[in-house]
């Protein structure tokens, strides 16, 4: 459709000019046009997106002339003009198009070659411009095929990351090349919301439902979904309202916990005066390992023969090793626990470590249950309702065992995207602990083994740097405006850091690498149920029902 001119008023360069917009036609921000120029004997088509649009009066030179042109007193016209920026020359051919050259509002194929979509060896939606065209993103440059990793920031309770970042997963797990061979983990870090994904929503309107037909995508739940909850204090019943076939209890024997070194995201909290027992930490977690390759399988035995089958006991060993270090100097059970630390470090350490028992106890068994993420295409880890404490070892543990997994399998496939959110607490910028250090190894290595971090903050500015540069999709939401100006937000070119301060829900821009601009994108309600009240009553009609 066309809607103006190639304005000769405005200087033009191949890699700008500007649009007079004809009257009765509406140009706005965002929207992409192509202007078709014959260079010589080259018909040259230049795509671009409009950046800038402003309407003044012509021929008016006095503030007041506004109020006489009202009057019709003075005849003017109302002059509409839009600047566009250049993001692709086909073919290229770098010289100017001319003055008064047809601009075109690009829709479909048209729009897709702006963007640089017809390149993409695989794609999948990310959502639809304001003109209902779909918004792609380069997949190979978020399976680490090219590139990985998304980072989603934007303010919390507005920004929508978490909504943003589901979809992006459905929409692999739906449209992605290598959907068969996708897992996706997901971590419930505030309320039940995620522990309904599997059922319909109940109030997804009529023009959600033609986005996701627009987008190609089925307006449902997701799939082949299991739910791990952590166990009611003392049992191992999980926890919560929800009770089906579809949710688990999960945690760990003592034996894993010895094995798999998991002690130490049990001091993963960030705290003052931890530097000193580093040492205990590392020379304990080292004692456990030993005991547990020593141990008959499946039990944590010491070499006094006793069953530890709890952390509770753990501790009273710990204690043990302590007191008998008041009463004897030379005491080889001491040394055997803590080597030459200080009795003073050894309080420290325990300490911390009763403390933690409290919050990690209950996930810490004679038996074991650990989430399974390879037996369904979407594990739903809930940690909503655990003490920071056990959040961070839960989250920590979990990550820890898959990089593992994949990395002995020293392969991509399958592949497990891991949808982590505040971010900025598991892998903050300053400090250090044993999960921002796994969160490191999958920001910088987790591509090649097919480990893809989907992950969420409300500040990328407080987020470790490596991690948020290994991400190579960067999406952002509502903005707070101090946070918009850190230099992680150097992408968002032109006005985009300004209009970040102002976007609505279900509004997100987003940037790849292999196109030339920010783009603002929406994106439909979510077809799955995201808390009880959502959810949509299933009826269930007997196979026999048309016999009576």
């Amino acid at each position: 459709m066309r809607v103006g001119i190639v304005l000769g008023t405005k200087p033009i360069s191949p890699l700008e000019f500007w649009v007079g917009v004809e009257e009765g036609n509406l140009l706005q921000l965002d929207d992409v046009v192509y202007v078709e120029s014959l260079l010589g004997d080259r018909r040259v088509k230049f795509y671009g997106m409009v950046v800038e649009v402003q309407k003044f009066l012509e021929g008016a030179e006095y503030v007041y002339d506004a109020h006489l042109v009202n009057k019709g007193i003075i005849p003017v016209n109302i002059a509409y003009i839009a600047r566009v920026q250049t993001t692709r020359i086909e073919p290229e051919l770098f010289a100017p198009p001319g003055p008064g050259d047809p601009a075109y509002l690009a829709r479909g194929k048209e729009f897709e070659k702006a963007l640089y979509y017809d390149q993409f060896k695989s794609k999948i939606p990310a959502g639809i411009d304001r003109n209902g065209n779909v918004v792609y993103v380069n997949y190979h440059f978020i399976n680490g095929v090219e590139g990985g990793h998304v980072s989603i920031s934007g303010m919390s309770g507005i920004a929508t990351k978490t909504s943003y970042a589901l979809f992006l997963l459905y929409s692999i797990l739906n449209r992605a090349d290598d959907r068969d061979k996708v897992h996706g983990i997901v971590f419930n870090v505030k309320g039940k919301d995620l522990l309904w994904l599997d059922r319909r929503n109940k109030n997804l309107g009529e023009e959600d439902r033609r986005t996701y037909e627009l987008m190609n995508l089925p307006a449902e739940p997701f799939k082949n979904v299991v739910f791990y909850v952590p166990p009611v204090e003392g049992s191992r019943v999980p926890e919560g309202e929800r009770q089906d076939e579809k949710v688990k209890a999960f945690y760990w024997s003592m034996r894993e916990f010895a094995e798999e070194g998991l002690i130490r995201f049990m001091f993963a909290e960030g705290e003052e005066g931890m530097s000193n027992i580093h040492y205990v930490i590392d020379r304990i977690a080292n004692k456990l390992y030993s005991l547990a390759q020593h141990s008959p399988e499946g039990r944590l035995i010491d070499e006094f023969g006793r069953d530890i089958q709890s952390l509770y006991e753990l501790s009273q060993l710990i204690e043990e090793a302590i007191r008998d270090k008041e009463q004897n100097k030379n005491s080889e059970l001491y040394r055997s626990w803590f080597g030459d630390a200080q009795i003073q470090t050894a309080y420290a350490f325990y300490r911390r470590f009763s403390r933690a028992c409290m919050y990690v106890g209950r996930l810490v068994k004679e038996d074991s249950s650990p989430p399974a993420w390879e037996d369904y295409r979407l594990s739903v880890i809930d940690i909503s309702g655990l003490h920071s404490i056990a959040k961070m070892f839960v989250v920590g543990s979990i990550l820890k065992k898959v990089f593992k997994q994949k990395e002995n399998q020293g392969k991509p496939y399958p592949k497990v995207f891991v949808l982590l959110d505040e971010l900025n607490k598991y892998a903050p910028k300053e400090g250090w602990s044993p999960i921002k250090d796994v969160v490191l190894d999958i920001a910088e290595r987790g591509r090649s083994l097919g480990v893809i971090l989907l992950g969420a903050q409300q500040t990328a500015s407080e987020v470790e740097k490596r991690v948020i540069a290994n991400s190579a999709l960067k999406v952002v939401g509502r903005m707070d405006s101090s946070e918009v100006l850190s230099k992680e937000y150097e992408y968002l070119t032109g006005n985009f850091r300004q209009r970040a301060i102002m976007l609505k829900k279900g509004t997100m821009i987003l940037y790849q690498p292999d196109v030339p601009s920010p783009i603002m994108v929406k994106f439909p309600k979510p077809a799955w149920a995201t808390r009880y009240s959502e959810v949509e009553e299933e009826v269930h009609v007997p196979e026999d029902f048309g016999n009576f």
